[in-house]
């Protein structure tokens, strides 16, 4: 689902740079995919520690997330900084490197605009911020369920997936409401779009899935799952959820976080069908494997063109934009994520695991009977491994 995601990403970014069609104006969209997919994959990889381990290890999980994605980024910024270092001023540059080395471009880019050719790492932000909140609040929840206080505390603890759900709900309800009220003024709807509160809302819906599967191992009629790609692909197609409009946060965002939705718990509940068959397919699966170097990249030489040359790059110049692009992003995962990847897997695998704790003891068994990893395809958790 990932290569899903970026193809709308790039097929929007391209269109603005390039000599390419605008084939799919609502492709950035294809961030609400992206968002959707990992609020599901990280609470799925959670749940699936503790009922194995009995326990969360946040440091472990912050240490795989930190070599997941800083390496790549801190390749590209130098060179962003290389590149624009004679149009930008030094404080504009400070600013933009800066918000984003520090996960704070959401905020700059809602509220200011000011984060330029690097405001697409709004959305790098936002995941970051969901990463920071979400973890240990679940970590918080599972590690009480065998609490027996009378209080507050131990009665959202006792039943934690309850408590984790309505938590998540709220936070959708609250990030649908704020958007719809900020939607009468452009500047309103450029807050709702960029900013962390107006777009966690897919992230939540995510881990709401991945509690549902973990609970219920649901098997959802194959014309579901359909049905919800069908509606992604018109999401994408529709130039009413441009960037800016009314329409995209108001019905272009829900229609789409539910899509989302509804195709994973399709694709994992029934692994062998076409249609995760189809997901599987493996120019896609390859996409989505380099998604990240691809969202990280694929404005980079585009710009760099316009900077150079003073104008558009034409039917040539953007074949060899893609060349370059491609050939960037190849090298990105195999030369920089690949071997940082498998270094923090040795480096996790070589350090000492510290015992868990009598309370997540005592939780492991209530979690296992309920066979809580089981409803997540193998070829879903070995990319959500990877991830």
């Amino acid at each position: 689902m990932r290569g899903l995601a970026i193809v709308g990403v790039v097929s929007l970014h391209s269109s603005i740079w390039g000599d390419v069609p605008s084939l799919l104006p609502g492709g950035a969209l294809g961030v609400t995919v992206f968002f959707v997919l990992s609020g599901f994959l990280i609470t799925t990889l959670l749940l699936a520690e503790h009922a194995r381990d009995g326990r969360i290890d946040l440091r472990a999980f912050y240490f795989r997330r930190a070599a997941r994605l800083l390496p790549a980024l801190l390749v590209l910024l130098p060179v962003y900084v290389i590149v624009f270092a004679r149009q930008l001023s030094l404080d504009q540059l400070l600013l933009t490197v800066g918000a984003t080395l520090l996960y704070l471009s959401s905020f700059i880019q809602s509220i200011w605009g000011a984060m330029g050719n690097l405001g697409w790492t709004w959305s790098l932000s936002v995941e970051e911020h969901f990463y920071v909140l979400w973890p240990p609040v679940l970590r918080w929840l599972l590690g009480g369920e065998a609490d027996r206080g009378t209080g507050v505390r131990g009665r959202l603890r006792r039943r934690p997936l309850l408590t984790a759900s309505v938590l998540a709900l709220g936070i959708v309800a609250a990030s649908v409401a704020l958007r719809a009220i900020l939607g009468g003024s452009f500047r309103g709807r450029e807050f709702a779009y960029y900013a962390t509160p107006t777009r966690i809302d897919a992230l939540a819906v995510g881990c709401l899935v991945a509690i549902f599967a973990h609970q219920c191992r649901p098997r959802l009629p194959a014309v579901l799952g359909w049905a919800a790609l069908a509606a992604i692909g018109w999401c994408y197609l529709n130039p009413s959820f441009a960037i800016g409009g009314e329409a995209l946060n108001l019905w272009g965002l829900p229609v789409c976080t539910v899509s989302a939705a509804v195709l994973i718990l399709s694709a994992t509940s029934r692994p062998d069908g076409l249609l995760s068959r189809a997901l599987s397919w493996r120019p896609l699966v390859h996409l989505g494997t380099i998604s990240y170097g691809l969202y990280l990249w694929n404005l980079l030489p585009g710009q760099t063109f316009h900077l150079l040359a003073g104008r558009h790059p034409g039917a040539l110049g953007t074949i060899g934009c893609a060349v370059i692009i491609l050939i960037v992003v190849e090298l990105s995962y195999w030369g920089v994520e690949r071997p940082f990847l498998r270094w923090a897997k040795r480096r996790m695998a070589s350090g000492p695991r510290p015992p868990a704790d009598r309370a997540a003891r005592t939780a492991q068994p209530t979690l296992a009977r309920h066979g809580r990893d089981g409803s997540l395809s193998a070829s879903f958790r070995r990319r959500a491994t990877a991830s």
